[in-house]
């Protein structure tokens, strides 16, 4: 029996981008939208059978009505037998929950919510799989739940035993005071699961393009969604047959975050800057410049140009120029300092030194 997986997780729909002009943050927002319904239309090209998250559908339970009964249309596209939702921290189901209250209100065949320690057969999807959940129940927990799997063991019946799971996993994910679930590569290997598909770290694990008979998967986020996140956005495809298990990583995301610093000192280093900014589809990229160096006073005087250009190319720019100074030489001097001053003559005998120049030079105009 042949199954094949498409493994997500992490989307947070919902997010909110508050950092952000509004323009900018409503098409952030929208996006991830975008994002879920592209993988949606990618599994099906790819004739999966299970569409899996793993976790963080949502970024929080305060979720409006209209954005679930959006995220049900979404999911009841998928073409394969079910998907599979699992409950993740940041949209934990405590029983409580209005989030979940109203997803499962809203009429669908597809949709399974693993909201309980417990086996979910699939049998009424035509598959012969047991899945075994780890849902969170809170936003927050020094323990994850896999207890419950630990002591019940697996169902005597079913081809695939497949765990889902959220929380922090050893070595991928920094958890110092063990409040996210946490979960060992041992204790998660004790478990004799065919898979088990995890969510929680924005990283995709293991690290690799295409991986054979690797039991454990961490999704990792489809969307790029900070500047501390450096990757594309990506998915995992699991095919599993006969016991043998091949993963292979699927690009999802649409918008890039680029953090970076540059030293410069020439125009030709701001060319530099600039040929990099514009490669690879510059509208779909979102960058924090930091510049530093020192560069002639034309070109700190024609820097706001610069920018402009870059900003009327690139979907979103930020830069923080406050460590770019304009280079000190005798033209300098001679324009802001009087002959014969002691600033005047003191600058001129530094000018052997740029370095030194300059740190006088910023000396003498804090004054």
């Amino acid at each position: 029996m042949e199954l094949k997986i498409f493994h997500t997780g992490d989307i947070h729909l919902g997010m909110k981008f508050n950092n952000y002009a509004d323009e900018i943050k409503e098409k952030l927002c929208e996006v991830r939208f975008l994002t879920l319904e592209n993988m949606i239309i990618k599994s099906n090209e790819l004739n999966a059978d299970l569409f899996v998250i793993a976790g963080d559908l949502f970024n929080t339970i305060q979720v409006a009505k209209r954005d679930i009964h959006r995220t049900v249309k979404i999911l009841d596209k998928f073409n394969g037998a079910c998907v599979l939702v699992l409950p993740g921290n940041h949209d934990y189901d405590n029983g409580m929950t209005d989030l979940w209250r109203e997803f499962t209100k809203i009429p669908s065949e597809k949709i399974v919510l693993l909201n309980e320690k417990k086996y979910y057969f699939l049998n009424n999807y035509d598959l012969d799989v047991v899945i075994y959940p780890a849902p969170c129940h809170s936003k927050h927990s020094s323990e994850n739940s896999l207890g419950w799997i630990k002591e019940e063991g697996l169902s005597q019946t079913g081809k695939y035993h497949i765990g889902v799971a959220h929380g922090a996993l050893e070595g991928l994910s920094p958890d110092i005071e063990g409040n996210y679930y946490y979960m060992g590569i041992n204790e998660l290997s004790s478990i004799p699961t065919n898979l088990w598909l995890l969510g929680h770290t924005h990283l995709m694990y293991p690290f690799k393009d295409k991986i054979l008979d690797n039991k454990i998967f961490n999704a990792g986020t489809p969307e790029p969604d900070g500047l501390d996140y450096k990757d594309k956005g990506n998915a995992w495809f699991i095919n599993i047959n006969d016991g043998k298990i091949v993963g292979e990583k699927i690009p999802t995301g649409e918008y890039r975050f680029f953090d970076q610093e540059f030293e410069v000192n020439s125009d030709e280093d701001l060319d530099s800057i600039e040929l990099w900014a514009l490669k690879d589809e510059p509208n779909k990229k979102i960058i924090r410049l930091c510049l530093k160096g020192s560069i002639s006073n034309e070109a700190y005087e024609n820097l706001n140009d610069f920018y402009r250009n870059l900003e009327s190319k690139i979907f979103h720019l930020i830069v923080d120029d406050s460590h770019l100074r304009v280079r000190i030489n005798k033209t300098t001097i001679e324009r802001e300092f009087t002959k014969g001053s002691f600033p005047y003559e003191f600058l001129n005998g530094l000018t052997y030194d740029d370095e030194a120049l300059q740190i006088a030079y910023d000396l003498l105009r804090r004054r």
